[in-house]
């Protein structure tokens, strides 16, 4: 009787075990292709920090490089794999003073792909890997420049100002009496 008691025990724990081990793998596989769906990447009520949360456990961590304020605009790569946002970083009065950074959520690394100047305006991601930047080129008209996530050093705005680099596109509607 204790015999039979042992087996049918040994026998729910092997069981047991194997639902751990699937869960748990189907957990990480859902983690690494979907990072969006585990972490919750958001600005800290005081502007100045970008904090990650696991979602489901009691784990948070800062993971801004700097003290100084963050645009609120942190958009998810479309494969929500890396996730972007502007920090005022002032590195250089009038001319670096707008970093583009991207966050790997499985490794918290953040990287600087792009600095920019004053005239540095939004962001959209163009794909997985590619990440628009426009900067203001006078009135009615912008300038922008599609960056690779995975570029060695940042793209710095104010080293690369001639038309090669840019590309300008119309940002008004040009009224039909002038045709």
């Amino acid at each position: 009787m204790e015999s039979q008691l042992i087996k049918i025990m040994k026998s729910a724990l092997g069981l047991l075990l194997k639902l751990l081990i699937i869960g748990t793998s189907a957990l990480i596989l859902t983690f690494v292709f979907s990072p969006a769906s585990f972490v919750d990447i958001y600005r800290g009520s005081d502007e100045t920090s970008i904090w990650a949360k696991i979602k489901f456990l009691p784990f948070k961590k800062e993971i801004s490089e700097t003290d100084s304020y963050k645009f609120e605009d942190l958009k998810w790569s479309p494969d929500e794999k890396y996730l972007a946002f502007y920090d005022f970083t002032r590195e250089e009065y009038n001319k670096k003073e707008w970093s583009l950074k991207i966050i790997n959520p499985l490794t918290l690394a953040v990287k600087t792909i792009f600095i920019g100047d004053y005239k540095t305006g939004e962001y959209k991601w163009i794909n997985n890997s590619i990440v628009r930047v426009y900067e203001g080129a006078g009135s009615g008209v912008r300038i922008y420049r599609d960056i690779d996530i995975g570029i060695d050093q940042p793209f710095i705005a104010s080293d690369y100002m001639s038309p090669e680099y840019w590309t300008p596109e119309m940002t008004f509607i040009r009224p039909t009496h002038f045709n």
